[in-house]
């Protein structure tokens, strides 16, 4: 059963501003953004404290949000995402500040509320910054930062490690952390932020790495959340950063690549406790879907890092895998901007006595931040939304080179990109995917993201319809504030 370990944080929360309604007539959206503007850059100051990434102070609330265009009038629910946003605004990364959710509640096709709030964790209570952890992380010592899912009616946000936080889907006030704990089987100290659900059954297959052994263990919950139905660790050598893993109807696919976790450099207040160690090697495993850990079979693999699969699906005795692939992460003090991702299939040949691999390049743009139609989880898909990235001095990053240059649909069987680059003005983010009905077809539906104008320094809502991303945004949902950049979102249909 789910339990409140931490019981209710509203209390520590920041006080919250409720705005006075404001409406505008809808207009239709125009077809070209403002010129960029120069922001005033300090070089001096990390690129996450400041333009697009930079944090925001207060949480807020506000209804009766101007809408720009038409709203489709299927949207019924809640979209939120969650994202770094250092309390004590300041942060060694931009991974590694105090999660903070953004939210947008839809009522029929109406924007009827915005709210943003703190994830009420024991570090953002007591205003400590990454690396002040008690003890090592893990258990409710977490940001909380990374993802929010929704499962078994429930709202919970993600972070690298530690527990999930329970949110409460009314006003985004933290419930607490959670432990899925059932009858047999206890949860570990950490869970990252990439759950899959299996749409045949509805269970809920997770897992999470340590930094001590057992440094992987895989889970799996029941459908409608109320407790874990297996657990097993996964044999490894090292504390791997294994930020995300994939599914089949029948599979389980773990990768394992050379970002490693230095307990020592950890111990000294490195700011970064992960490093590339090439020697390391890398390899992709397969075990049953639900099995256990000795039955995991690697194959090793050419040297690189992924942050993020789109996807996996069986064909005949091959596993197939789309993954946003770099060549190398944290290598030398590396960022992000020093290895773009690029969409890349893998087919792992599970037939014969040993695992076989090999890889192509879907994509010659930089692609990360995927997002499909959630009812095909772990089965052949055919279209799928991604973030662009650019790597350009002129984006706005002046000291770090990497913008969201937009958001592409890839069409799997031609490899055709439907493209929406709004141009250096307007910056977009990962998107989530809504169907317009439960029995509509796989893609058909609406595409949420919250977008970044350069030109004005705000945020609002995009919404994209799935079918037609190149035609920009059916509507557009102004916000009381800046949304700073974030990592993953989810939607959760309402009650009609």
């Amino acid at each position: 059963m789910l339990l409140g370990a931490c019981g209710d944080d509203g209390g520590a929360l920041n006080p919250t501003t409720t705005l006075s309604p404001t409406t505008l007539p809808s207009t239709t959206l125009p077809p070209t953004t403002l010129p960029p503007t120069t922001l005033p850059y300090d070089p001096s100051v990390p690129y996450w404290l400041q333009g697009g990434f930079g944090p925001v102070s207060e949480e807020i609330e506000a209804t009766e949000l101007v809408v720009r265009g038409s709203l489709p009038s299927s949207l019924h629910g809640l979209y939120t995402r969650n994202g770094s946003n250092p309390s004590t605004g300041n942060s060694p990364h931009w991974f590694f500040g105090d999660g903070m959710v953004h939210g947008v509640r839809f009522e029929k096709g109406k924007a009827a509320w915005y709210g943003n709030r703190y994830i009420g964790t024991p570090m953002y209570a007591d205003g400590r910054e990454f690396g002040d952890f008690e003890g090592i992380p893990g258990f409710e010592e977490t940001q909380a930062n990374v993802s929010v899912f929704a499962h078994g009616g429930r709202l919970l946000a993600l972070g690298e490690v530690g527990w999930p936080y329970e949110i409460d889907p009314i006003d985004l006030s933290t419930i607490g952390a959670t432990d899925l704990s059932g009858d047999e089987f206890s949860l570990g100290g950490n869970v990252t932020a990439h759950p899959k659900r299996d749409p045949a059954t509805g269970f809920l297959h997770f897992f999470g790495y340590g930094f001590t052994p057992p440094y992987l263990t895989y889970y799996v919950a029941s459908a409608d959340g109320q407790e874990l139905i297996h657990r097993t660790d996964i044999p490894v050598d090292a504390g791997t950063m294994v930020h995300d893993f994939a599914i089949t109807d029948r599979d389980v696919i773990f990768w394992e690549l050379p970002v490693l976790f230095d307990l020592g450099a950890a111990a000294a207040g490195a700011i970064n406790p992960f490093a590339w160690d090439g020697d390391y090697g890398s390899r992709v495993g397969v075990m049953p879907l639900g099995g256990t850990g000795d039955e995991i079979r690697w194959v090793e693999i050419e040297n690189g890092y992924v942050f993020h699969g789109t996807n996996a699906f069986r064909d005949g005795d091959r596993v197939v895998l789309d993954v946003s692939r770099m060549n190398s992460m944290f290598d030398e003090g590396s960022d992000l901007n020093d290895s773009l991702s690029f969409l890349t299939r893998w087919e792992i040949d599970t037939g014969g006595a040993e695992l076989t691999w090999s890889a192509t390049r879907l994509s010659e743009i930089p692609l990360d931040l995927p997002e499909i139609d959630d009812r095909f989880t772990g089965r052949e898909h055919s279209v799928a939304w991604l973030v662009e990235t650019n790597d350009t001095a002129e984006g706005n990053l002046e000291f770090n080179n990497l913008e969201f240059n937009g958001i592409s649909a890839f069409d799997v069987a031609s490899g055709v990109l439907d493209r929406w680059t709004p141009g250096p003005a307007v910056q977009p983010n990962e998107v989530t995917f809504v169907p317009e009905s439960d029995s509509s077809g796989e893609g058909e539906g609406w595409l949420l993201t919250y977008v970044w104008d350069k030109a004005t320094d705000s945020s609002a809502l995009a919404v994209l319809d799935a079918t037609d991303v190149s035609a920009g945004p059916v509507a557009t949902v102004e916000l009381p504030q800046r949304v700073p950049f974030g990592f993953h979102g989810t939607w959760l249909a309402g009650e009609e």
